[in-house]
């Protein structure tokens, strides 16, 4: 039989079957050089850098990019973080004010009207103004050559190594393209490391990123975070980065060692429980009838009359005080704590009078004149009108109050309203109590006659929170707590709703005139009465021993200063043998 011949492809017809070999080889060699070229193209570490101008998206030349503890602070629309001001040796560095007082001291007070910044510290208050070249501690003044305030626009600047002076950091500036600065606080801990061979800071985790800096072996870093294989790290000349960890060498954890020393902070106190009463003086010559007030209670060891006011806008007051007064309490051995008062005119402005250096100054000088003269033993400041936008000059105000009350000798006290969620965001109490001898809370209120809601004047559980927050804050041993010797009597007909003051001495006579009887709540820690009368709806949450002993109670087992009740001649007699067996 004829053998078969086999059909070439047309192609193969045109090689001989020894190019073919070659052919097939060539095409392998193809598909492994494309592969390659792809492994490269997806694995293989790009060598693109990536300028650190675009990376850190500076605005100005004479700006510098800030990292505080390794963290980078956003400078979105708002100023710089920090400026550059002068060449080489000569650059000094500011920090502007308010990322000053949001990462690191919340101390630095600017008065934008009479361009006065103040900062205070245990036992002085600093003061500079904008365009010296020096600064005054109490009556000393201190040269420093060159300008510790400046303004840059609507923003104002510290320099770095004046505010260094008195809030505990250390910094390092590297002047390039940008200008970064590094900011550490004393105590903070961080993770170092060395790295083991030269090698790339990426901008992301992965060897695709692009390079931010090429970093050099036994290059120190900060190790801030980690992504699996991947760790980002600080540099010492401000570079945010990505690298392997297996290349960091000596890791180890330090912390930032304080540079200034701890502060003393000196307070005046009793030796006793405190017992306080507030005393309302309508007149100059109250002390005609403080004997007759005095001989009803007992156990009374300070006595705040009301007799001092703001008079103005520039620290003036407003004066009611008597000699007599504080002669005869001595006598019976009971400290005055004259009561200075931001309530009583509605033309003071709180805001602008302590916001403005010369008229703080001023009032602060008046209060101090005024507790002198008179021989007090202390100060009871009842501000009630500090609103959010005065938080921080009410604090410096209580700061430079506080200086010149130890300087004489007196006791400060302070009355707060009870702390909430809004008053916490700025009214820095902790800062506060360094400075305060006493803190007040006026745990009553609960419901006033401002409310459109009936309710208790002081709940137990409104007294039991208010101390369990502010107990947060401050020792508990310089809480105060105020406690009412009056209720409201509310007044529902229809929709409308209005209520008066009932004094705790007259409450039971009033229910008993109305044929209404009290009883008790264990939810409220008080006794509770209603009745109609004329198509009238009558509410009283009442105010009595019972209830005042809850609050004693609250007082006693979170072991507190001692207690203030507002106010002297509201109260029964029979009511100070209840509060003497607390005190």
């Amino acid at each position: 039989m004829a053998k078969r011949r086999r059909k070439r492809h047309p192609i193969a017809r045109l090689f001989p079957s020894s190019f073919m070999g070659w052919a097939a080889l060539f095409f392998a060699l193809l598909v492994i050089a494309g592969g390659s070229v792809l492994y490269i193209y997806r694995y293989a570490p790009t060598s693109e850098h990536m300028e650190l101008s675009d990376f850190y998206d500076t605005q100005r030349e004479d700006e510098a990019v800030v990292l505080v503890n390794g963290t980078m602070e956003d400078r979105g629309d708002a100023a710089p973080n920090a400026l550059i001001r002068g060449e080489g040796d000569a650059a000094r560095t500011y920090l502007e004010i308010s990322f000053l007082k949001r990462n690191m001291d919340r101390g630095y007070l600017y008065d934008p009207t009479e361009k006065v910044l103040r900062y205070t510290t245990d036992k002085d208050v600093i003061s500079v103004s904008l365009g010296d070249d020096f600064y005054t501690m109490g009556r000393e003044q201190a040269d420093l050559g060159y300008e510790p305030v400046i303004e840059d626009g609507q923003s104002v600047y510290i320099e770095a190594d004046f505010a260094a002076l008195w809030t505990d950091f250390s910094y390092e500036l590297t002047v390039g393209e940008p200008n970064r600065l590094l900011i550490e606080k004393a105590g903070y801990e961080k993770e170092t490391a060395t790295l083991s061979k030269d090698m790339a800071l990426r901008q992301f985790g992965g060897p695709k990123s692009k390079i931010l800096k090429d970093g050099t072996k036994g290059e120190e870093v900060t190790v801030l975070e980690s992504y699996g294989k991947w760790v980002r790290v600080l540099t010492r000349d401000g570079v945010l980065g990505c690298l392997q960890g297996k290349y960091l060498t000596d890791t180890k954890t330090e912390t930032v060692a304080a540079r200034l020393p701890e502060r003393e902070y000196r307070h005046i106190t009793m030796d006793e429980t405190i017992c306080l009463g507030w005393h309302q003086v309508a007149a100059q010559g109250a002390a005609d009838k403080l004997v007759k007030t005095l001989d009803g209670t007992e156990g009374i060891n300070v006595i705040a009359p009301t007799w001092f006011s703001v008079a103005d806008n520039t620290g003036g007051l407003a004066d009611k005080a008597s000699m007599d007064y504080v002669t005869r309490c001595h006598e019976r051995g009971i400290q005055v704590w004259g009561l200075f008062s931001d309530v009583e005119n509605p033309d003071v402005s709180t805001t602008a009078l302590l916001s403005v250096t010369s008229s703080r100054d001023n009032l602060i000088n008046n209060i101090v004149a005024k507790a002198v003269a008179y021989g007090m033993d202390g100060v009871n400041i009842d501000f009630e009108h500090i609103e959010a936008e005065a938080g921080d000059s009410f604090v410096e105000f209580i700061k430079e109050l506080s200086i010149k009350c130890k300087n004489n000798d007196l006791v400060l006290s302070v009355d707060y309203y009870v702390p909430t969620e809004s008053r916490i965001a700025y009214m820095d109490y902790e800062t506060e109590a360094n400075y305060v001898d006493y803190m007040i809370i006026m745990a009553y209120d609960e419901h006033h006659g401002g409310d459109n809601e009936a309710g208790s004047t002081a709940s137990i559980s409104f007294v039991t929170n208010a101390v369990k927050t502010m107990c947060d804050y401050v020792d508990p041993s310089q809480i105060v707590l105020g406690m009412p010797f009056y209720t409201r009597i509310w007044v529902t007909e229809g929709e409308a709703l209005t209520s008066s003051v009932l004094s705790m001495n007259k409450t039971y006579s009033y229910l008993d005139k109305h044929g209404a009887v009290a009883s008790w709540s264990d939810e409220l820690g008080q006794n509770y009465a209603e009745f109609t009368e004329d198509g009238k709806k009558y509410q009283i949450w009442v105010e009595d021993a019972d209830s005042l002993s809850k609050k004693l109670n609250v007082m006693q087992e979170n072991h507190l200063a001692g207690g203030a009740f507002w106010k002297l001649n509201l109260e029964p007699d029979s009511i100070w043998t209840v509060i003497k067996q607390y005190m």
